[in-house]
Order: C-alpha cells, then structure tokens, then sequence
C-alpha cells in the first residue's frame, strides 16, 4: 500500500525575513498615525471631563451657595471654606508645580493660609465629596430641610440637589488630578474685611467674590501644573505649558 506524500512545506527563512520586515515597515509607518489618534483622544476626554467638572461646579454654587464648605450646616469661615476641589488620583506636592505655578496665592489674610495646587489635601475637598456623597460628606441642607421657609432659589438656600455628576470622578488620562480653585468662588464671611485690592471690582461691601477666576486645570501630559493658582495680575488666567484650563467663572469671562 502506498501511502500518498504532502506537498506543503514550512516557510523558507528568506521568506520568513520577508514578512517579518513587511510587519516593521506598516509599524512604523501605522505607528505615528496611532500615536496621534492617541494624544487627540486623550486631549478630547480632558476637554469633556473639565466641562461637566464645570457644570458641576456651578450648579452646586447655584444650589449652596457660593461658599463651598467642609461641613455644610456650619458658616462659611476660612477655616470652614473649601478651596481646592480635586478629582481621584495621587495627592499634588510641590514637586509636581512649575513655572507660573510656583509661586503661592497671598490672600492678603483672606485666605486659611497661603493657597496653592499642593494644598489639595489640606485645604481641599474631593469632588467625590462635594458632588455625589452629601450625606456622608459636607451634609448640606436639601431642599426638604428647607421646605419649611415656603420658598426657593439661591437667596433662601435653595439646597443641596446632587448628585451633580456619575462617580467615580476619575483622574486625568496621564493619571493626575482635575483640579478647581474654589476658594474664588466666594469670600468667607471672615474674610471680606481684608481689603479691595483682591476682590471683586467695583467692591461693594460685603463682598461678593474675588477678581480671579475660577477653573478647572489638568496638568497634561508630563504632569506638571504650570498655570498660576490665582490667574495673572488681572484676575484672568494665562495657560501655561501644556496644561488644560477650562474658566467657570469670574470677572474676566
């Protein structure tokens, strides 16, 4: 009985030479073209998360009140004054600051302490907090707690009407913070005495704000926050390096 023979064969190592150097040139040709939809994609979801950050922001203001607090049945005093608003992610030191961004916010008093990004865990509060976990969190009144005053809107304490945005409130697509400078959303109650020069212009007592605006900021890709925390001489803000700036608000939008 004869028994029949295979024709295939296995590749040659001259053919298989051939496609292996096919396979690098499409890479290297491909590659930028990936490496580009990439960093587009990234600088897409950065745009979309500082917005609805933003959002956010201002619909608690417009709820609570301007004032952002640490405990939310308590006045608002420096101490009790939430400055920073921060996403998930590590904790900002002062070796993730550069440039503008080095240089500390002086509140002229104003201010719990000398402010900056890096204050994050002392003098901030995280978005998680502020925006979803209200009973385990500030505990801000709700509409109900106030229902017995027969009326509505920010002048009487609307309340607190979360959750403003889907958890988890994630960091950026480098990995770092969002970050909000709060703080200029409002003056503490204790604090409108220290003077014009930093707050809202015209000043008319008691003061309503500061002339600096408030903004969310990712530090982008190399994870530096170049941008100053207080915005430049003028209350307005200069973005810096490759940092991504959305403004919420203040007297120069």
């Amino acid at each position: 009985m004869r028994h029949g023979t295979s024709n295939a064969r296995g590749l040659s190592l001259v053919e298989v030479t051939i496609m292996l150097l096919v396979l690098m040139l499409l890479t290297g040709v491909l590659a930028p073209s990936i490496m580009d939809y990439v960093r587009d994609a990234q600088w897409v979801k950065v745009k979309e998360d500082c917005e609805a950050i933003g959002v956010s922001v201002a619909r608690l203001a417009r709820d609570v009140g301007p004032c952002l607090k640490f405990d939310g049945t308590a006045p608002c005093t420096k101490a009790n004054r939430v400055d920073i608003l921060y996403s998930d992610g590590p904790d900002v030191t002062s070796a993730d600051l550069a440039g503008d961004a080095v240089w500390d916010f002086h509140g002229g008093g104003a201010t719990a302490t000398d402010l900056n990004w890096d204050r994050d865990d002392s003098r901030g509060d995280s978005m998680e907090h502020q925006f979803v976990d209200n009973g385990t969190g500030p505990m801000y009144p709700t509409p109900s707690d106030l229902g017995s005053y027969g009326t509505s809107g920010p002048a009487f304490g609307l309340g607190w009407r979360g959750a403003y945005l889907s958890p988890p409130i994630g960091p950026d697509p480098w990995g770092h913070r969002y970050l909000v400078n709060s703080v200029f959303l409002a003056v503490a109650a204790d604090a409108a005495g220290a003077g014009t020069s930093s707050l809202r212009v015209p000043y008319v007592p008691p003061a309503s704000g500061w002339s600096h605006d408030t903004f969310c900021i990712s530090a982008g890709p190399n994870g530096r926050y170049e941008t100053a925390f207080a915005g430049n001489a003028f209350g307005g803000v200069y973005r810096r390096g490759d940092d991504f700036i959305y403004v919420i608000s203040g007297d120069t939008r």
